[in-house]
């Protein structure tokens, strides 16, 4: 197994590519942290990863509540004296206009995936140097590369936490810390039903192309995989999404001409 017995601490575990990222790190032999803001769903994923036989802390807290972070880690190493791999995975979506999206949202959104995912990174970097190793597992997205229409807040996050982690993988190489900046395209998950509206609320429909996504058991099986190759960054999706970084990078203007045709998906 590929991470027997290495301590494996995932964020927004308890649904959609988080969730499947615990099992399949406990099918490969990891001892688990989960964390996110549902205790109860918490623990029902435990218990699907249980039954590999390795322990699991269960470890509610909102990853927003930046006071809480040192309380976490004192929980984690007291647990287990070491972390391995850092799965930083809690995320919001977003689906309305630039125009009328109100400012607090772009705040609110900014807080949920950069700060506080910053915030933790921080914290973790000591223990990391002082251990010698550790990963950092940043799931970003295909949007932080290719920002579409109506995403507006959240490309720009998922732009902000590529740059910061291209920063980090430069300054902790001589440490022995790693970083696999995951580009998820469209997963098969609840994302746009809990993505913000312009006002903050759930937005609570399912996008067509999510609706048709890859399942996230195979996403997350295709993440492990990576982070065990000590892949830098890793893209996992269909051929939509793929066909869309191919034109990024090697006809820029056609990938603008692409976007201006997107408008309510």
């Amino acid at each position: 197994m590929k991470f027997t017995d290495q301590v494996v601490w995932i964020t927004g575990a308890s649904s959609g590519i988080g969730e499947a990222l615990a099992q399949a790190f406990a099918q490969e032999g990891a001892h688990l942290v989960l964390s996110a803001r549902r205790e109860e769903e918490l623990l029902r994923v435990a218990s699907l990863c249980q039954v590999h036989g390795h322990s699991v802390l269960v470890l509610p807290f909102d990853m927003t509540q930046l006071d809480q972070h040192d309380l976490m880690l004192e929980n984690v190493m007291a647990t287990y004296g070491r972390i391995d791999v850092m799965v930083l995975n809690a995320g919001v979506s977003q689906r309305s206009f630039v125009e009328d999206t109100q400012l607090e949202v772009y705040r609110k959104l900014f807080e949920i995936n950069f700060f506080s995912i910053v915030a933790l990174t921080q914290k973790l970097l000591p223990i990391f140097k002082k251990q010698g190793s550790g990963t950092f597992v940043p799931i970003a997205s295909v949007a932080g590369r290719i920002s579409t229409p109506r995403r507006g807040a959240y490309g720009a996050s998922k732009h902000a936490l590529i740059g910061f982690f291209d920063s980090v993988r430069a300054e902790v190489y001589d440490n022995g810390i790693e970083v696999c900046t995951v580009l998820p395209g469209y997963i098969k998950t609840n994302i746009s039903l809990n993505a913000m509206n312009e006002h903050g609320q759930a937005y609570g429909k399912m996008d067509p192309n999510q609706a048709k996504g890859l399942d996230p058991m195979l996403t997350a099986q295709g993440i492990v995989q990576a982070v065990f190759a000590r892949k830098k960054e890793y893209f996992i999706g269909g051929k939509l999404e793929a066909l869309g970084l191919l034109v990024k990078r090697l006809s820029p203007s056609l990938l603008i001409w692409m976007m201006r045709k997107i408008k309510n998906t």
